[in-house]
């Protein structure tokens, strides 16, 4: 897709939002605030829904599909309940009606009810804004830390491994780029979604950035290890 600007003020602003969304449900995503996700879109009843929401609003709720959904995927599967709302800042159509969009996202929403199921999810939903606690500097620092010790620990060389964001982020933003961009696990990725509560969020980062850091930190210790072992001999 071809490099393309927008106005974040205008794309972030919900004012006449009307609280009814299409659900767009994936098996491997999930969707945090103020990240870009990059969509190929193939099925033909999500190809309406971005000719649907191009007319309208533009606002799309990426929802994770729970396990077991491959029996009824051409149905209505199940689905978690908190989503991640995005609104489309870039659509190129392609030739045979397939679309490759550019979600940027804007909220947690919880899904209410689903008011249409045919021949997409249309749901209305509850956004959901952050908690916030006292101290959140305190969990910056942490995490600044450790993401620039995971850095470090990776090196240049392996550079499709390291943490790329900007660590001057708010709290809210800097873990939700961090779960986006390094956690792998979308289960536990949907467990930090669904956390409003932004210092239990920060938690759950500094948990998961210890535990890669202490196991990428064995796996250089043994290779060091075996490399000297060999040098002996």
């Amino acid at each position: 897709m071809r490099n393309f600007t927008f106005d974040l003020r205008s794309v972030l602003n919900l004012q006449g939002f009307s609280g009814t969304i299409p659900l767009f449900p994936l098996a491997t995503v999930v969707f945090f605030p103020n990240t870009l996700l990059p969509l190929h879109v193939f099925e033909q009843r999500y190809r309406q829904m971005v000719k649907d929401v191009t007319d309208s609003e533009r606002i799309i709720g990426m929802v994770l599909l729970k396990p077991g959904w491959e029996k009824s995927y051409e149905g209505s599967p199940e689905i978690y309940s908190v989503a991640g709302m995005g609104r489309i800042v870039n659509s190129e159509p392609l030739e045979d009606g397939r679309f490759n969009i550019v979600l940027y996202g804007l909220k947690r929403v919880k899904i209410v009810e689903i008011v249409k199921e045919h021949p997409y999810r249309l749901a209305r939903v509850e956004i959901l804004e952050d908690v916030h606690g006292v101290n959140e500097d305190i969990y910056r620092e942490r995490i600044v830390e450790l993401v620039l010790r995971w850095n470090e620990i990776i090196g240049k060389e392996n550079e499709s491994h390291l943490i790329n964001i900007d660590t001057r982020l708010p709290l809210e933003n800097l873990i939700d780029a961090i779960a986006s961009l390094s956690v792998s696990n979308v289960f536990e990725k949907q467990e930090i979604l669904e956390e409003v509560n932004v210092q239990k969020r920060a938690e759950k980062i500094l948990t998961h950035l210890e535990i890669k850091i202490e196991v990428i930190s064995i796996v250089a210790n043994r290779r060091s290890q075996i490399v000297e072992k060999r040098n002996l001999n």
